[in-house]
């Protein structure tokens, strides 16, 4: 295997900038939900009659939990509609939530054209969230005429205000050359935003850039430690590029061990580069079953480690 071809930004990794909602909404929203009106509405009779009374904070609290399924039994139609209580009083959390789930069709018939409008009022508001998904709408031509352009436009505008997945995009879209003019400098400037937020995919890019010496000063030795970072945190392409860095000794000391179980952790997450690997070391044997059993172990381990500080 050439370790420059696990160097490249793939198709795989590309893909990532077209993801319509950011990951946070997958996960975190209830940790995001009003903690003083979490502890003052524990009871969820107590919550649904503020939330009835037209208390806007405690709208968004019960959508956030029917999401979630927070106390009460996933129901997106549920949220859906407790998130447009709040949305018509002017709520921009809520604003932004009805254009997702628009855009995803989670509790109302999917309408891309409606949840670009609910986003730009969020948007008009300062929401990040909202922010990004009108540049995600604009890369993707959901609900409109698909215009680059835009897109790093609305990109930027989130990116600005800190959102590390916008400042992902930003960067990468710098860096080949769409939407803007291709500037590594630039490049490097908004992965290292985002990278400094832990956002993977930007450590990654950013550690390939310092491995390769582009719009930087070539560092193999930090390039390998972003890209470390970003395989400690499960992103299968680095994890990949971790078992080629300890298959051929690029930059460590070879170790078969070490490489079989970067190579399982990606290959786990799908990636078909790093099962490839996983097979052609086992038909030449080039673990023993202890080594093997060693491998598998590091896996599990590798897999909880935080990653290392930077």
């Amino acid at each position: 295997m050439a370790l420059a071809r696990f160097l490249k930004l793939t198709a795989a990794l590309a893909a990532l900038m077209l993801v319509v909602v950011s990951p946070v909404l997958a996960g975190d929203k209830a940790a995001q939900a009003d903690q003083k009106v979490a502890a003052e509405t524990a009871n969820v009779d107590v919550l649904r009659q503020s939330a009835q009374s037209g208390d806007v904070k405690a709208q968004l609290k019960l959508a956030d939990d029917y999401y979630t399924g927070n106390g009460v039994q996933q129901d997106f139609a549920q949220a859906f509609q407790w998130y447009a209580k709040a949305a018509a009083q002017g709520n921009a959390e809520a604003q932004a939530e009805l254009g997702v789930m628009y855009c995803k069709g989670m509790g109302v018939a999917q309408d891309y054209a409606k949840g670009l409008e609910w986003s730009r009022k969020a948007a008009a508001q300062g929401n990040t969230e909202a922010m990004y998904n009108i540049g995600a709408a604009y890369d993707n031509g959901l609900g409109v005429e698909r215009d680059m352009a835009q897109a790093f436009a609305w990109y930027k505008k989130a990116a600005i205000a800190g959102y590390d997945s916008a400042q992902f995009n930003v960067g990468n879209m710098y860096e080949v050359g769409e939407g803007v003019a291709k500037d590594t400098a630039q490049a490097v400037f908004w992965y290292q935003k985002s990278a400094d937020q832990d956002y993977a995919p930007a450590q990654f890019n950013l550690g390939r850039m310092y491995a390769h010496g582009q719009g930087v000063v070539v560092d193999p030795v930090r390039g390998r430690a972003l890209i470390e970072k970003a395989a400690r945190q499960g992103l299968p392409l680095a994890q990949l590029n971790m078992a080629a860095f300890y298959y051929s000794g690029d930059g460590v000391a070879i170790d078969k061990v070490a490489a079989y179980a970067w190579a399982l952790l990606a290959a786990d997450g799908g990636d078909p580069d790093a099962r490839d690997m996983l097979r052609s070391m086992d038909d030449a044997h080039e673990l023993n079953d202890e080594q093997l059993q060693h491998a598998s172990e590091l896996a599990d381990q590798l897999s909880q480690a935080p990653a290392a500080a930077q």
